[in-house]
C-alpha cells in the first residue's frame, strides 16, 4: 500500500506581538517582553528547551534555532534541557541543573505527553503541581524570564493504548497558560488535523506513532512556532539534523547486530516488533480495537477485511527505507542515516 501523498497548508503569517504579562510566585504581575521583542532590540538571549523524548529527539528544536540564527545572527543560545522517557517528575527533582543553572531568559517546556501513560500514575493534579513548582523556582530566580507552555503531537497505536487521557493532560496546560499570562505554543491542533485529514501523510510523519521525525517538524511544528513566536520566515530546512531518525535508527542497529548499519531485516523486525505492541491477544493480526484510531486503522487495512496483517503494516514504512537507501543495496550504513548527528 502507498502512503497517499498530499500537503499540508499551515497558516505561517507573521503576527503581531504584545508583552505578556506573567505572574510570579508571589502573585505579582510583570511585563514580560517576548522573546522576539527582545531580540529585536539587539539584545542576547538564552533559550532552554525542556521536556520529554519529543523535545530530546525531536528535530524542532534545531530547526527553532536555525531561525532564530538566521534572523538574529549570533543573539541566541539554544540549550536542549530534555531527557527521553521522562515525565515532570523527573523534571521537578532536574529543574535547577537542567534549567535554572542555565540562566534563560526564555523557556520553553513540555511534559504532558509523559504524564499521560496512565501506567506511570501522575495524575492531572500532580501534573499540574509539578508544573506549577517548576515555574515558580524558575519565576523567583528570574521573574523577566519568559514562560512558553506547549503541548505536543496525538499518540497513537499502542502509544495511544497507554495514554487514554493525554487531551486532559492537553488541555491542563491550555489552563495554566490562561491563568498565569503565558504564552501557550499549541501544537496538538495542527497535529490532529492531519492525522483526520491524510492520515497516510500523518503516520509517514510520525513514523512510530509518537515521535515526529524531520519532515514532520518542518511541515507541521516549525509553521506554528514561527507564526506563534511572531518570527520572519526563515528556512529551517537549512538544517539538516535528524536526531528522531537517529534514535529509531538506534533501535534498529542493534535488532541482530551493532554494527553502525541496518540491514533490511533489521528494520522489518523492528517494525514486527512494533506491530506486536499493538496485537494485545497475539493472534497475529491487528483489528480495530488494537490499532486506535479508526481513520488510521483504515488507512493501512489495505485489502479492506477489517483486519491488518503483518504483511499489510510493514508496507507502511518499507517506502522509508528506500528513501534512506541512497546507494539501493540494501543496507542503511553510517554514510545515510547517521550523516547529522
Amino acid at each position: 500500500m502507498n502512503l497517499k501523498i498530499s500537503k499540508i497548508l499551515l497558516a505561517t503569517a507573521v503576527l503581531p506581538f504584545v508583552s505578556i504579562v506573567d505572574l510570579n510566585a508571589s502573585g505579582a504581575s510583570n511585563m514580560v517582553k517576548p522573546l522576539v521583542q527582545r531580540l529585536e532590540t539587539g539584545e542576547k538571549q538564552t533559550v532552554v528547551v525542556y521536556g520529554t523524548s519529543l523535545t530530546k529527539v525531536g528535530a524542532w528544536p534545531d530547526q527553532l534555532r536555525a531561525v532564530l540564527e538566521q534572523n538574529y545572527p549570533g543573539q541566541v543560545t539554544l540549550i536542549n534541557s530534555a531527557q527521553g522517557g521522562s515525565n515532570s517528575e523527573w523534571g521537578r527533582k532536574s529543574f535547577d541543573e537542567k534549567v535554572i543553572q542555565k540562566k534563560p531568559d526564555t523557556m520553553f517546556i513540555e511534559f504532558a505527553i509523559n504524564d499521560a501513560v496512565a501506567g506511570r500514575k501522575i495524575s492531572i493534579e500532580k501534573s499540574r503541581e509539578n508544573l506549577e513548582d517548576m515555574i515558580d523556582r524558575l519565576l523567583k530566580s528570574n521573574p523577566d524570564c519568559e514562560i512558553i507552555l506547549m503541548t505536543m503531537n496525538p499518540s497513537v497505536a499502542h502509544h495511544g493504548a497507554r495514554r487514554p487521557n493525554l487531551a486532559a493532560y492537553y488541555q491542563m496546560y491550555r489552563d495554566v497558560a490562561k491563568q498565569r499570562g503565558f504564552q501557550l505554543i499549541d501544537h496538538y491542533p495542527a497535529w490532529q488535523k492531519l492525522l483526520n485529514e491524510d492520515p497516510g501523510l500523518f503516520i509517514s510523519y510520525v513514523m512510530d506513532g509518537i515521535h515526529p521525525v524531520r519532515e514532520g517538524s518542518l511541515q507541521v511544528i516549525l509553521p506554528t512556532m514561527i507564526r506563534d513566536l511572531g518570527l520572519k520566515q526563515g528556512k529551517p530546512e537549512l538544517n539538516e539534523r535528524t536526531a528522531c531518525w537517529n534514535y529509531l535508527f538506534g533501535m534498529m542497529d542493534k535488532m541482530v547486530k551493532r554494527d553502525k548499519q541496518v540491514t533490511r531485516e533489521e528494520y522489518n523486525r523492528y517494525w514486527k516488533k512494533h506491530f506486536g505492541k499493538s496485537d494485545a491477544n497475539k493472534d497475529d493480526v491487528l483489528k480495530s480495537d488494537e490499532y486506535n484510531p479508526a481513520v488510521l486503522f483504515k488507512q493501512i487495512d489495505a485489502d479492506n477485511d477489517g483486519t491488518v496483517t503483518l504483511d499489510e503494516y510493514l508496507l507502511i514504512y518499507a517506502p522509508a527505507f528506500g528513501r534512506h537507501d541512497a546507494n539501493g543495496d540494501g543496507v542503511l550504513d553510517a554514510t545515510e542515516i547517521w550523516l547529522h548527528k
